[in-house]
């Protein structure tokens, strides 16, 4: 599937082209606007996962096509332009669109069967465009596995979870989200989409469950690029999801992803433990407020000495929806007796939009503070959490990959 973005302001030729796309299996109109200022908003927040096209008109009112045209190949550069002209432009246009080896160009006030050849011959070049501008390859070797926890519910361990998957299938092609938080509904909403199979499919293998089942099972999200196995949208008996069954799923996911995002629900649930015991990284997720701080380090006790958790694995993530001034970050630290990898940013209203709109904040606003944070975990989870070499071993300050000098809104 390709995606459409249509910039143009012409009502006529704006329904001729929309008729076109629709002849078109492989092509999905997804936005319309009529400005350019509206046409960046949009293509910046288009998601990602598959081959974009974009339509413009060069004649826009706001700006200039071809400024429209530069703004976009330095913020997406994997999508696929086609201008839209009028018919009257001189040489110098044309010789323009030469250099910027746009080859696909609509001309003038064209009818649909025309237009809709003209797609279907851009459609393999923005594929081509597409696997040129990919994201890099795995990292070759075992799969990892992230874990997202928290002592307490409602510190936004879903949103973390689907965050994270989706920001490092940026990064690669093989990432799988499991929900074990038995929470109903909630992947359905967060990301727009109601898979055919679930999470209670694998679980009443049991025993039985292998990689071939999980692999006929996982769902692969239409737009996001990863695979997922979500909880049911309406209320289920979990009492048949215990630690064996947990082990057992994580097992054969292993074998299947490179890539794994696990969310959780209660902290000490039989899967929850099963996905602590085999993953390679465990985010806690905590706040400002002493009574959560206070569970958070009786968890964080728990998985050192009953799970023989590192103080490596364990990332501890501060949301700070909750700030409280008084308690500044080395009391947390303190407090904590574990250091804190990040402080995610206070700013409720994008996630909450990004949660109603079943599109992560990370694909939606890639520039928010929020979205920064996440996607600096997302890439230190894709590269394993090890230090990068410094580029100068002679300017190397001793303070390692992370340093001690991040901001509020980076990672420690």
């Amino acid at each position: 599937m390709i995606d459409v973005l249509l910039v143009h302001d012409d009502v006529e030729r704006c329904a001729a082209i929309r008729n076109a796309i629709k002849t078109n299996p492989e092509l999905s109109l997804i936005s319309e606007t009529q400005t350019g200022r509206e046409g960046l908003f949009a293509a910046a927040t288009m998601l990602t996962g598959h081959p974009r096209i974009l339509i413009v008109r060069l004649n826009l009112g706001d700006m200039t096509g071809f400024d429209f045209i530069a703004q976009v190949r330095q913020k997406a550069p994997d999508i696929y332009i086609i201008p839209a002209l009028e018919g009257s432009e001189g040489g110098q246009v044309w010789q323009n669109l030469l250099q910027l080896e746009l080859r696909d160009v609509l001309v003038g006030p064209i009818p649909p069967n025309e237009i809709a050849k003209i797609l279907a011959s851009a459609s393999p070049r923005a594929q081509e465009r597409y696997d040129l501008n990919r994201a890099p390859a795995n990292i070759e070797g075992e799969s990892f596995v992230i874990t997202v926890i928290s002592a307490r519910g409602g510190l936004g361990k879903s949103v973390v979870a689907t965050n994270l998957a989706a920001a490092m299938a940026k990064l690669s092609d093989s990432v799988t989200l499991l929900d074990f938080s038995l929470n109903p509904g909630d992947f359905a909403v967060m990301l727009d989409d109601v898979p055919r199979n679930n999470i209670m499919d694998a679980v009443q293998q049991g025993g039985a469950l292998d990689a071939e089942y999980l692999n006929n099972t996982l769902a692969l999200h239409p737009r996001l690029r990863f695979r997922y196995l979500a909880s049911p949208n309406q209320d289920f008996d979990s009492s048949t999801f215990d630690y064996n069954v947990g082990a057992a799923m994580m097992h054969a996911v292993r074998t299947l992803s490179q890539y794994i995002v696990v969310d959780t629900g209660v902290a000490l649930a039989g899967p929850t433990i099963a996905a602590i015991d085999t993953s390679d990284i465990v985010f806690l997720i905590t706040s400002r407020d002493v009574a959560r701080l206070v569970a958070a380090k009786t968890l964080i006790k728990y998985l050192k000495n009953d799970r023989q958790v590192t103080n490596q694995k364990l990332k501890v993530l501060v949301n700070q929806a909750e700030i409280g001034a008084e308690i500044s970050e080395s009391e947390i630290e303190s407090l904590l007796e574990h250091p804190v990898a990040a402080y995610l940013p206070c700013n409720a209203g994008p996630i909450t939009f990004s949660i109603n709109s079943g599109a992560p904040i990370v694909v939606a606003e890639p520039h928010h503070p929020i979205s920064v944070v996440l996607n600096k975990l997302a890439e230190l989870s894709f590269y394993r959490w090890q230090e990068k070499p410094p580029e100068d071993p002679k300017k190397k300050t001793g303070k390692g990959f992370l340093g001690k000098s991040s901001q509020r809104v980076g990672v420690k």
